[in-house]
């Protein structure tokens, strides 16, 4: 979804991909979404959900900035620690990626899988 809403705001319309004689390719697509900013609905999506759509590299170093002059004049003060003004949301930790198959790893479990049904139907 998050794909198909950047896209759109671009102007660009991915059911387009179906429709014959619509001019939008793959290729086209794939290099649109790769050139998405981080603070697109994709970006936020793939960094762990909406709430980091404001949350651009720059919005993290101007936090952390922030939270370290916080903490510089809480030192000079002579007060201890405190909690960071502003707290950033933190990524959820995405699942590792699964295996992907090769076309040869795939050919070849599919004759493995035919001579094993062939061996099953023919025993002599």
């Amino acid at each position: 979804m998050a794909i198909k809403f950047d896209l759109i705001e671009r102007g660009v319309d991915i059911r387009g991909l179906w429709w014959p004689g619509s001019g939008v390719t793959p290729r086209h697509v794939l290099s649109l979404v790769g050139q998405l900013p981080s603070e697109s609905a994709f970006g936020a999506s793939v960094r762990g959900g909406p709430e980091f759509r404001a949350w651009s590299p720059q919005m993290h170093v101007l936090a952390a900035i922030a939270n370290l002059l916080n903490a510089a004049n809480r030192q000079r003060a002579g007060k201890r620690g405190g909690k960071p003004v502003i707290t950033p949301p933190s990524s959820t930790t995405r699942p590792k990626p699964t295996r992907v198959l090769t076309v040869a790893e795939i050919v070849r479990r599919q004759q493995a899988a035919e001579a094993a049904e062939q061996a099953r139907n023919n025993p002599t």
